[in-house]
């Protein structure tokens, strides 16, 4: 079950400030704005070699048609499962504006690592990082990161001009080559650090390849997170799985790999955050991954949907 994790904000009433007033019936309080978040990482180049027909798909918007979030964060897409996507949600009327909610940003490889034509032919097309808002975004921030020598990793962002407090929604998936995982995530920090110095809100989801007990996250996670779990921090930000009583600090795991993680869990390296300044309550989990939803390339058996489980997550941000 969802796990409500509260964090105490003073509000711009407190100070005598304009206030933004929600429309009648939102889900949207005065002083605060509540939304939520859907991210996967569907390794769909690797366990879905591309296809839209393989179950992938299906099961993506019908979890999203269950849990109704605002904003969809995908690593690992390949551009058909991309468009695939867009016109289902379309279809189903998800979003506000069904000409202007999606974005798609590839990662080349410098091994042509590569997704199979829309045909059926030879693999053509990178796959990427996407997101879809369900408020129309006002423009587009696609940003490299440092090169790994392998893939061209992105920072995909959509400001929000229609919210409250400046809004901007990102998704990122960082290097699993340790050697330049630091230069990327000081990057992505350093930009969702300047539009929250600027008066904005960003939340930003993604796979950062890193657990939140390494110390490359240190500058992230703000001094308030401090566990046997997940200490030494320094930065703006707070995970919206931090408070997490299963392993406080750290959270719930997101893969189900080999790989260890903390309070005898596999990893977590999906992760959702935004400024600890700009928080008035949050929560989030993580789901088990599908294993009769997907089919294997020949349609003869059931495999995994992923590697990584889906994550999903409220966040209440005050909007001064």
């Amino acid at each position: 079950m969802p796990r409500l994790r509260t964090f105490t904000a003073v509000l711009a009433t407190l100070l005598g400030l304009a206030v933004w007033t929600a429309p009648a019936g939102s889900a949207v309080e005065t002083g605060t704005a509540t939304y939520k978040v859907w991210h996967w990482n569907i390794a769909g180049h690797a366990n879905n070699f591309g296809s839209v027909d393989n179950g992938l798909v299906d099961a993506i918007v019908g979890s999203v048609s269950y849990r109704n979030p605002d904003f969809i964060s995908l690593n690992e897409i390949c551009p058909a499962q991309y468009r695939a996507i867009l016109t289902r949600l379309q279809a189903m009327g998800w979003a506000q504006s069904p000409t202007n909610f999606a974005r798609f940003e590839p990662m080349p490889d410098v091994d042509a690592d590569l997704c199979k034509s829309d045909a059926g032919g030879p693999d053509t097309d990178p796959y990427g990082v996407a997101v879809f808002s369900k408020f129309a975004p006002s423009g587009t921030d696609r940003i490299t990161l440092p090169y790994d020598g392998d893939k061209a990793r992105k920072l995909l962002c959509v400001p929000i001009a229609s919210q409250p407090g400046g809004l901007r929604f990102c998704t990122t998936h960082i290097t699993f080559k340790g050697a330049y995982k630091k230069a990327q995530l000081d990057a992505v920090r350093t930009k969702l650090e300047g539009w929250t110095a600027a008066g904005g809100t960003v939340i930003t989801a993604g796979d950062f390849n890193v657990q939140p007990h390494d110390t490359l996250l240190n500058t992230w996670y703000a001094a308030s997170v401090s566990t046997a779990n997940n200490a030494g921090n320094t930065g703006l930000f707070r995970e919206f799985d931090d408070l997490d009583p299963l392993c406080p600090g750290w959270g719930e795991q997101t893969t189900e790999g080999t790989l260890a993680g903390k309070c005898g869990q596999p990893a977590k390296v999906d992760h959702v955050f935004a400024a600890e300044q700009r928080l008035a309550s949050y929560s989030a989990d993580a789901h088990p991954i599908a294993q009769d939803r997907c089919k294997n390339r020949t349609g003869t058996a059931y495999i995994p949907c992923s590697d990584h489980r889906i994550v999903t997550a409220s966040v209440s941000v005050t909007t001064p």
